[in-house]
């Protein structure tokens, strides 16, 4: 969350683009958002829906060898097509004149009132930090958008706009689109079992599930919880937990688009670990974020996200929206695991 009174606030008065700000306002809270955002920067479209391709999995589990002067064996690939489309996000601000002009008043700023009590006034020394309420007010409307959109981004389900407003499809939808990897960490290993907590070797299991899907595992991130993050820390300080498996926690020592978090050791290779507050009830995610791209609908004139003017009508106050379309890019679903049925 941005300090009370940040130096670079927002102005309230600009029209610009702030596609780049979405990206760094809350960079720990958003983790996925904030580093697909600084390795691609995001992709800027002109229509709501947009598609991305994905291939089928060649494996070789027999050769049959080529004959002289004889034809080659014919090996045509299969190609799908998955449609993805672009969420608005609009978030608003109003206060009155009198709010915005009157920052030499210290006491906290009550939104819904949009008045200072002046007993309390009277009781408060110092200076206040914001001089600019519009401005701290956009501020923390754009973290509340951010975060709005890490949020679905795990849990957007689907809709294409026709029986209801467009909504993204988030990592847990499209880890279950054929193709995908799903992980079942219940008891009976299919999802119908009771749940487990999380261990070293579930996070295994899940890497051996990519391997075998053949992704490329080029930048792969665990997303956990913070009660998750503990039961993998319990096993670190004592190795004699069931499941644990010999590794370790790098902290911080890894940057992906800009994010620094943690590094984690397992069969398969070193992947990034992140915290995530919005993932799915008993759900983590691997997610390689070489392949994660958000997508933003380019508005004439404005851009990608952008602030704009609130008609008041007559009324003594102003108001301010951040506005934006966006979606993700995931790319092919066999390129990403959701681990399932975690206690």
């Amino acid at each position: 969350m941005a300090a009370i009174g940040s130096p670079n606030p927002i102005s309230a008065s600009e029209i610009n683009n702030f596609t780049g700000e979405l990206f760094k306002v809350t960079p720990h809270r958003t983790p996925l958002l904030s580093a697909s955002g600084g390795l691609t920067g995001g992709k800027a479209i002109n229509s709501t829906f947009f598609q991305f391709q994905t291939i089928d999995n060649a494996t070789v589990s027999s050769v049959t060898p080529g004959t002289e002067g004889g034809a080659p064996n014919y090996n045509g690939r299969s190609r799908s097509a998955i449609q993805g489309v672009l969420e608005i996000f609009h978030e608003a601000v109003q206060l009155t004149f009198t709010a915005q002009a009157a920052y030499g008043e210290i006491v906290p700023f009550d939104l819904a009132a949009n008045y200072k009590n002046s007993i309390d006034k009277l009781a408060l020394e110092g200076t206040n930090p914001v001089n600019d309420e519009m401005a701290e007010q956009l501020q923390l409307v754009l973290e509340l958008v951010a975060k709005k959109a890490e949020f679905q981004a795990f849990n957007g389900t689907f809709a294409d706009g026709t029986a209801a407003s467009r909504q993204m499809r988030g990592l847990d939808a499209h880890c279950n689109l054929t193709g995908g990897n799903v992980y079942f960490n219940d008891a009976n290993g299919d999802g119908t079992g009771a749940d487990q907590k999380i261990h070293w070797d579930t996070v295994a299991n899940a890497m051996k599930k990519l391997y075998d899907a053949g992704a490329p595992m080029r930048e792969p991130v665990l997303f956990v919880s913070p009660a998750m993050l503990l039961d993998l820390n319990k096993e670190l300080v004592n190795p004699t937990v069931s499941g644990a498996l010999t590794g370790g926690i790098l902290p911080r020592d890894r940057n992906v688009g800009g994010v620094d978090i943690d590094t984690i050791v397992t069969p398969f290779g070193a992947m990034g670990l992140a915290l995530s507050d919005y993932l799915p009830a008993n759900k983590a995610f691997i997610v390689d974020m070489a392949y994660v791209a958000p997508i933003f609908l380019n508005i004439p004139g404005k851009g990608t996200v952008f602030i704009r003017d609130l008609d008041q009508a007559d009324n003594a106050r102003m108001g301010k929206a951040v506005y934006m379309e966006m979606g993700f890019d995931f790319g092919p679903p066999q390129y990403h695991c959701e681990i399932a049925d975690i206690a």
